[in-house]
């Protein structure tokens, strides 16, 4: 049985051990790094491959009328399904960059969406930072810049997302796709179904920002 397909580990085992030690970390909503390395794994061929956490944040943009932003990924996973905006933390000017502040930006660089119209916006944290995403285990592509993770190594992702209530409707909204984004388009919410999605979790997210 192959445990990497298409760069994701889909090792059951694997996958359990990795969530254990996401969870055993203590990290927090605010992570004080935005990578932590989780120590060598040992595969099932008896060699061993190292493990990191990588910290990331989205933004659920809603409008007044129920309706949501969207991406259409560019890359795996899931690439040409749909996500809500988001992507991994940095650091700015020495500093880590907080998630409200990362959740925004990449929204920004995604969807187009203009600053002014988020700072209209009323932002509320939806739950706390989520750890167990068994299904967004990586093997690096490439080294990853600005980070210790080399080309074949595991790297998973935990998120923060964040409610954007926005004025006004999103059709009348000038957006376009960027960064990791193909496309990007406005969907009303509660029509949505969990197989569109790239990230099995955006679904649930989308919920809790409509309360449901």
């Amino acid at each position: 049985m192959e445990i990497i397909e298409d760069h994701m580990l889909v090792d059951p085992a694997l996958q359990a051990e990795i969530v254990a030690r996401c969870l055993a970390g203590g990290f927090g909503d605010e992570p004080p790094q935005p990578v932590q390395a989780l120590g060598p794994l040992t595969l099932p061929n008896g060699t061993k491959r190292a493990a990191y956490l990588c910290h990331a944040a989205d933004a659920v943009l809603l409008d007044e009328f129920g309706q949501v932003a969207l991406i259409t990924r560019l890359h795996n996973p899931g690439r040409g399904k749909l996500a809500v905006p988001g992507g991994l933390l940095d650091r700015v000017e020495g500093a880590m960059e907080s998630s409200r502040a990362a959740a925004l930006r990449e929204a920004v660089e995604e969807t187009g969406i203009d600053p002014a119209l988020l700072a209209r916006a009323t932002i509320t944290q939806l739950g706390h930072r989520r750890y167990d995403r068994p299904f967004d285990i990586r093997s690096a592509w490439n080294d990853l810049p600005g980070t210790p993770i080399r080309q074949g190594e595991f790297f998973t992702v935990s998120t923060l997302g964040f409610r954007v209530q926005l004025p006004g409707n999103l059709r009348d909204t000038q957006l376009t796709a960027g960064d990791d984004a193909k496309e990007v388009a406005v969907f009303a919410a509660t029509s949505l179904r969990p197989d569109q999605f790239a990230v099995p979790d955006h679904p649930d997210m989308i919920r809790a920002a409509l309360g449901l």
